[in-house]
């Protein structure tokens, strides 16, 4: 049961990677036909099979021989580790279908902040409200009521939606997203106030050891724009899985 979830997935993982590109180009993710981006041509059915076209192809075009991006087979894998990883919490059932919902919500807002910079409302405002009325409903994957998602959204926002008022205000330079803010607003929203310490405390360390590295290796200027947004999805896997050990050991 669990390779068939696992080839659903990395089926479902095709089409997020349809999102990833198309989405901050504001292009039709459901009609369109996949063509190669650098020669245009269209891709037939049998050179778009999920991970297994991109190591038949080698990694490239088959018409140009252009190099693919191995986001491809590596978004696909992911998804389908997703899928595995939510029908051994749920089985087949609603909070299935929620969890996986959010995670690989979480992995379009990765690639499509680590690509673009961007965080897409049409991503965060839809599963915020998914979120909210999920928890009215006591559906809520992660066991949160109405209530808690909704202080979740409060609480979640509102640091890093200061920080960015504080800096522009008082200093003229843009430190955070506002996309950032919006995306702390779905992660509270599914997972309640008490993630919000561990996630921003755990995506600012990884920021600051990425970026110092980014500067000595890569000899890259102080105001060289890193993708805060990466590093919050990051933290939120690690709370996911260590977030209740976090908490056991500090308090």
């Amino acid at each position: 049961m669990q390779a068939n979830i696992f080839l659903f997935g990395i089926i479902f993982g095709s089409f997020l990677n349809v999102c990833i590109y198309r989405l901050p180009q504001d292009q039709d993710v459901l009609l369109k036909a996949s063509s190669c981006l650098q020669c245009k041509k269209k891709i037939k059915w049998y050179q778009n099979i999920p991970v297994a076209s991109y190591l038949f192809l080698r990694g490239r075009c088959g018409y140009c021989k252009h190099k693919l991006d191995i986001q491809y087979p590596l978004v696909e894998i992911l998804t389908g580790i997703i899928f595995v990883y939510a029908f051994n919490e749920y089985s087949l059932s609603l909070k299935f279908a929620l969890l996986v919902l959010f995670l690989s919500s979480l992995l379009v807002i990765f690639f499509t902040d680590l690509k673009y910079y961007l965080i897409l409302d049409v991503i965060t405002f839809p599963l915020t409200f998914i979120a909210i009325i999920s928890s009215i409903l006591l559906t809520n994957p992660f066991q949160l009521t109405g209530l808690e998602s909704l202080m979740g959204v409060a609480v979640g926002f509102l640091p890093l939606f200061l920080l960015r008022w504080f800096y522009l205000t008082f200093k003229k330079i843009e430190a955070i997203g506002l996309g950032d803010a919006k995306l702390m607003m779905l992660l509270g929203a599914w997972l309640g106030i008490k993630s919000i310490l561990f996630i921003l405390l755990v995506s600012s360390v990884l920021g600051v050891i990425v970026g110092i590295a980014i500067i000595k290796f890569m000899k890259k200027k102080k105001d060289y724009p890193i993708p805060y947004g990466c590093f919050l999805v990051f933290a939120t896997i690690l709370y996911l899985f260590y977030g209740q050990q976090f908490y056991n050991y500090f308090l």
